[in-house]
């Protein structure tokens, strides 16, 4: 098995989505306005899925680009993070592990996907990557992720794109999975993402549905119980915390006069990884933009 950056991304963007704890109680959105005493930013919550399935959300962030100055963006899209690879041998797989009615609905549900001919050998990690990102809008070099589409609207109308975090910095941060942490995620986990698929379709579709209609609340409140139920958080694969505070630092101290429109992960602008509460005590005057 081999993990690489692709694969990682995946996993920060439908994975930023249950460490995000408490959120429920919050107000939802994907837009927000944060003005200082001396500089404006516009912060935008992105998941990484393709720009043409969101037409109205794409048509507000150009909207707003228009408005602003200087694009940020969290780290360059081109960055390449460490692989990790782990022998197929030491994998534990999960399938043999799962009652029959499972084992029959897995694989039904896995025939059509690449893994077909795997399906017995997976790792619970493998599985359950499988079903939360199923129905998702996977983005290709023809259709751009919805960040890339905004990104490079801003270049076309002359706007400077920079990043708020260095190549350095972010591979600094990552923490690459261990054996361990692969092999932790059992059949107890996999039934309830099955469970939960009968509940609500496929995972990766609904969560895409939450979020075209701003609902970044309930995102949270559906990936906070995911998470209860041992599959795995972003902070397993990024040391969030110092990630977080980075990002607070270089967006509360731009230089007077900035206004940009900044786009970060969905889940640090909602619940308890958010930076809209610390920015507020950096002066700012933080509003949702509806």
């Amino acid at each position: 098995m081999r993990i690489n950056r692709r694969q990682f991304a995946a996993l920060m963007v439908v994975l930023s989505l249950p460490e995000i704890s408490g959120a429920a109680n919050g107000k939802s959105g994907l837009f927000w306005r944060a003005k200082f005493p001396s500089q404006e930013i516009v912060l935008f919550g992105y998941v990484r899925v393709r720009s043409d399935f969101f037409p109205d959300i794409v048509a507000e962030g150009k909207r707003l680009i228009d408005q602003s100055k200087l694009i940020l963006i969290d780290m360059n899209p081109g960055l390449t993070l460490s692989t990790t690879k782990f022998k197929n041998s030491d994998l534990r797989p999960v399938f043999p592990r799962l009652p029959q009615p499972y084992q029959e609905e897995l694989k039904a549900i896995l025939s059509t996907s690449q893994a077909r001919n795997a399906t017995e050998s997976l790792s619970g990690f493998e599985v359950g990557l499988l079903l939360i990102g199923e129905g998702q809008h996977s983005f290709t070099a023809d259709a751009p992720s919805i960040g890339l589409e905004l990104a490079n609207y801003g270049v076309s109308i002359g706007r400077s794109v920079k990043t708020l975090a260095s190549d350095s910095e972010m591979r600094s941060m990552q923490k690459p999975p261990t054996l361990e942490m692969i092999n932790s995620v059992g059949p107890d986990s996999i039934a309830y993402l099955l469970d939960l698929r009968r509940r609500i379709g496929p995972i990766g579709e609904y969560l895409d549905e939450l979020y075209k209609a701003g609902k970044s609340a309930e995102i949270a409140s559906l990936g906070e119980e995911i998470t209860a139920k041992g599959i795995f958080t972003p902070t397993d694969f990024m040391d969030a915390d110092r990630l977080r505070a980075l990002f607070v630092e270089r967006i509360a101290n731009m230089p007077v006069g900035t206004n940009a429109f900044a786009m970060l992960p969905i889940g640090l602008l909602s619940g308890s990884y958010s930076i809209l509460p610390e920015l507020r005590t950096r002066d700012a005057e933080v509003t949702a933009i509806e």
